[in-house]
């Protein structure tokens, strides 16, 4: 019987619009894929969910692969936190999940700086028994080290347990320790997967 339900944030309870936010910028066209490339499609993107190297020694590794572009890269990155939304749906789900006597955890990869100065006020983590951040762990999803923390730290027991993400890499590595898991691509795939462990949500709330 499920007791407890795991949440990532990033497209599951909140969004990360970094393409709307660079978009807003109205850079032409050979700035906007140099930026894009350089800073939110590198592979040291996931260096800032880590959270073992700083803000600005992980930027200025990026923008040696982008010379010439260094201060609109680093003025970009400084306003990104913004781009960060709480899903309209988030804190009610959460809410009537918590009032029908479930365990509520998050399991979500995140940078300091963007949890710091976004993540942390949204009204959703209000209903949470415990959050696990990747800056915080110096690991990231899929690493097993963020899952084992996870239910160590708040005695999870993994059968009991269902995970509900957007990346099927995350979620294969949450069933290698038994956990069931819900594939999200909506707000009506959360409900799908809910019912399938016979957990009910009201019209609205």
């Amino acid at each position: 019987m499920v007791h407890t339900l795991i949440f990532d944030i990033g497209n599951v309870l909140a969004d990360f619009n970094w393409r709307s936010y660079l978009n807003s910028w109205k850079l032409p066209a050979k700035e906007h894929e140099i930026v894009e490339q350089a800073l939110f499609l590198s592979p040291m993107w996931k260096e800032v969910d880590r959270g073992q190297l700083p803000d600005e020694e992980i930027l200025s590794i990026i923008c040696r692969e982008a010379p010439g572009y260094e201060n609109l890269i680093r003025e970009i990155y400084a306003g990104a936190a913004v781009a960060v939304s709480e899903n309209d749906y988030a804190p009610g789900l959460l809410k009537q999940l918590k009032e029908q006597g479930y365990r509520i955890y998050v399991l979500s990869n995140y940078g300091k700086t963007f949890y710091e100065q976004r993540l942390s006020s949204f009204k959703f983590l209000e209903y949470t028994d415990g959050q696990v951040i990747s800056y915080q762990e110096k690991h990231i999803k899929p690493e097993p080290e963020i899952y084992k923390t996870l239910l160590s730290r708040y005695g999870i027991i993994p059968e009991e347990a269902v995970f509900f993400d957007d990346l099927p890499a995350n979620l294969e590595a949450a069933k290698k320790f038994g956990i069931h898991t819900v594939q999200v691509t909506g707000y009506e795939s959360i409900v799908k997967g809910l019912g399938q462990f016979g957990i009910r949500l009201s019209d609205c709330f």
